[in-house]
Formats: C-alpha cells, sequence, structure tokens
C-alpha cells in the first residue's frame, strides 16, 4: 500500500514537470509572436518560461547537455570575450552595459533545453504571424491609419515596432524565405498553398514601402537563396526564370509605384558616386563608406587583440579627428556615432574587429560556420537555417544584429529551433 503510494506521488512529480514544460512550450509560441513587436510582453513571458523551466528539474543534467552542443558553445563564446576584453577597458561603463545588453545571447540554453521537438514549428509559425501582424499594422500605417492603445515603438516610415527599417526588412527578408520554400514544397494542402501566397506578396511589398535600402537587396537575396536550395534538393529548374522574373518585376513595379524605393534606390548610387570619387562621407552612405575606409586602417594597427570592448568608438574619433581633413565629413561621423553606450560603426564586421581583432572576427563567424555545418534531419529546418544564417551575414556587413536586443534574440530562437533539443522526439516518446 505504501509503496503504491509512493510510486502514484512519484508519477505525480513526474507529470508535473512534463506539464512544467509543456506549459513552457505554450508560452514560446506567444513569446515568438511578440518577438519583433513588443518588448514589455516577451521580458515577462521569458521571466515565466524560466521559472518553469527552473521548476521541471534535471537543471544539472539540462545545461550539460546544451554547453556540448556547438552552436550553443559558439554563442557562449561570442559573451564570454565580451567579458574578457573587459580587461584593461579604458570605458567600463560601455563595456559593461555591452556585457548587460548581450546577456540574452545565453537564452539560447534556456531554449533548446526547454522547446520541445513537436513545438519547433508551432514557434516558428508563432514568429510568422508575428511578422504578419507587424505587415497590417505597417500597410495600415502607410494609409494613416493608427490602431488606439497601441505603441508604436518603430523607426522609419512605415516601421511599427522594429528598432529600425533595417532591422524590419531583415526580419520580413527571413519571412519571405521561409514562405517561398513553403509555397514551392506544399504538395497537398492547397488553402494553405495560397494563404503563403497572399503572405508572401504582402511581405515582399512591405520591403519596398519602407527606407531600408539593405532591405531591398535582401529581398532578392532571399529569393537566391531560396531558388539555389529548391533546385539543390528538388531539380525543379525552372524556379531559375522564377526567380529572375519575381526579382526583375518586382524592382520593376517597385521603382514606378513606390515613391519611397525610386527615392532611396537613386541616393544610393548617387552617395555611393560621391563617396568613392569625391571622399564625400556626410551622407547616409557615403558615411558607412567612410566607416570602412578608416575602421580598416585601424583595424591594421590592432589586427590581433583589438582595442578592447566598448573603447572601439572612441578610437576611431580620435584616429579620423587626426586623419580626416574634411570637417564636414568628420562631424558626420562623429555624429552617427553619437549613440552614447550602444555607439556602433554600423557594421558587426568593424564592431567586432576593432574591438577584438581578428581573433573577434574568428569568434564571430564561428557562430554562422557552426550553424550552417550543424547536421539537421529535417530538411525543412536546414533551408531555415541556412537562409537566416546568410541574410543575418549579410546585414552584419552593414549593420548590427546583437546591440538591437530584438533582432539578437530572433536570432538565437532561429538557431535554436534548428538545432538537436533536450526534449527529442525520442525523450518525448
Amino acid at each position: 500500500m505504501i509503496l503504491s503510494k509512493l510510486k502514484y506521488i512519484n508519477q505525480l512529480r513526474i507529470n508535473n514537470k512534463a506539464n512544467f514544460i509543456l506549459y513552457a512550450n505554450y508560452l514560446l509560441i506567444a513569446y515568438a509572436f511578440f518577438l519583433p513587436i513588443s518588448s514589455s510582453p516577451v521580458r515577462i513571458i521569458f521571466t515565466t518560461i524560466v521559472v518553469l523551466f527552473l521548476l521541471s528539474g534535471n537543471i544539472k543534467e539540462k545545461l550539460l547537455f546544451a554547453i556540448k552542443d556547438k552552436v550553443v558553445l559558439a554563442f557562449i563564446l561570442f559573451f564570454i570575450m565580451h567579458a574578457l576584453w573587459m580587461l584593461g577597458s579604458e570605458h567600463s561603463e560601455v563595456a559593461l552595459f555591452k556585457l548587460a545588453n548581450f546577456r540574452y545571447i545565453l537564452y539560447i540554453i534556456i531554449y533548446i533545453t526547454v522547446i520541445r521537438d513537436d513545438f519547433k514549428y508551432k514557434i516558428l509559425t508563432g514568429f510568422l504571424l508575428g511578422i504578419f501582424f507587424s505587415e497590417i499594422v505597417s500597410y495600415l500605417m502607410l494609409m494613416d491609419i493608427r490602431i488606439p492603445y497601441l505603441v508604436y515603438s518603430g523607426w522609419g516610415i512605415n516601421v511599427p515596432f522594429m528598432s529600425s527599417y533595417t532591422q524590419y526588412s531583415t526580419v520580413l527578408a527571413i519571412s519571405m524565405g521561409i514562405l517561398l520554400y513553403s509555397i514551392v514544397t506544399i504538395k497537398q494542402n492547397i488553402f494553405l498553398k495560397l494563404l503563403y501566397i497572399l503572405f508572401f506578396i504582402s511581405a515582399s511589398s512591405n520591403i519596398f514601402i519602407i527606407q531600408s535600402k539593405l532591405g531591398y537587396g535582401l529581398c532578392a537575396l532571399s529569393i537566391i537563396i531560396v531558388s539555389i536550395l529548391v533546385i539543390l534538393k528538388h531539380k525543379k529548374y525552372w524556379m531559375i526564370p522564377v526567380s529572375l522574373g519575381l526579382i526583375i518585376g518586382g524592382y520593376f513595379l517597385a521603382y514606378n509605384l513606390s515613391g519611397t524605393f525610386h527615392q532611396r534606390v537613386n541616393g544610393f548610387f548617387n552617395e555611393t558616386t560621391v563617396a568613392i570619387e569625391k571622399q564625400n562621407y556626410h551622407t547616409s552612405t557615403g558615411t558607412r563608406v567612410g566607416f570602412n575606409k578608416y575602421g580598416y586602417e585601424l583595424f591594421k594597427e590592432n589586427s590581433l587583440f583589438g582595442v578592447g570592448t566598448g573603447d572601439h568608438i572612441s578610437e576611431f574619433l580620435s584616429y579620423i579627428l587626426e586623419e580626416e581633413k574634411n570637417k564636414a565629413n568628420y562631424d558626420c561621423m562623429k555624429r552617427n556615432l553619437d549613440s552614447g553606450k550602444s555607439g556602433s560603426l554600423h557594421s558587426e564586421f568593424l564592431d567586432n574587429s576593432l574591438q577584438f581583432g581578428i581573433i573577434g572576427l574568428l569568434v564571430f563567424f564561428n557562430i554562422f560556420y557552426q550553424l550552417v555545418k550543424y547536421p539537421n534531419k529535417d530538411h525543412y529546418l536546414k533551408v531555415v537555417q541556412i537562409l537566416f544564417v546568410i541574410i543575418l551575414l549579410a546585414v552584419s556587413s552593414v549593420s548590427v544584429i546583437f546591440i538591437y536586443s530584438k533582432i539578437g534574440k530572433i536570432f538565437t530562437l532561429l538557431a535554436a529551433i534548428t538545432l538537436k533539443l533536450y526534449y527529442s522526439k525520442e525523450k518525448l516518446q
């Protein structure tokens, strides 16, 4: 009798722990939905998930499982690098701010030890629905319609929630690629295919009504990546004319119908020409040319270890003060760097190479390398993995993906659902 009661209590405890994980996974769907929308519910939901994780037990076993994963280790190493390079930093307050701001990188440990294998696609769907909601709000903004009580935290024309139009166009491009691959590979469910087609059209059109010059390029890149993957896996060579039609037709329509696209594209080519030929760096595009020119020269002086966490902005400003003779160029670059503790050279490549030298670049690239080479039996999720890896690498060349926590959290969550999880199919059986 006593033995049976003990067995019952033990089974009840096991069931409760399983329920904690189940609740956490349902919360992760909501978490993925709100990631591109609002930070407040994201913080509350994630705190609840952490509590459920702690209540679920086997913490030591789960943590050991997590740190054995090479992708997780790559993220942890990137975070640790910021901590180690604080030693000797002349701007410790900036370094501490960066370290505190980047703590979400470690969330990937929670993700792969909480996410159940049967919830991967549900969480991905939650993320896509969050993007779809953002698109609806973006189109309403275009028509000067505001939703009462909704907090618009975005920066830029028709950008509702993301930190900038660059970040918004990044998630739109990732969503486009996922949808396009689904459209091509889904065979039986016609209704779902039509839904994906409508979603794809809305996402691709949305990119052309915001100000992101990078986003215009990411749109084509997303289509090209998917086309190559489809041809390699499914031998559907008709994707070549389809992708060319989508890209050329999309740009033609955008150039003739979207005033924002027309103005930004013309401005980009004009500013690039002037920056290269006349060394005019006091424009939006010209500033980035100046950052890369002087950033590379400064990198050569500190190529192995860099200048330390958070010290690169002051070092860069001191360098261009001596080297740049055009006051307008200097003032424009200085103004673009005047972001307080979150100052950046608008490039992950530059920020990491100047702070940590070639070692920092290798640690940064290692995250993407480990993701690309990661074995995944689920081809669909492997496509998602390759898609966001290439897009985020492209974004990293001219923008940042870790300073803005929304895009960084999306990166770590998408990475997690493509990895081997603690709650695998075998463990759930």
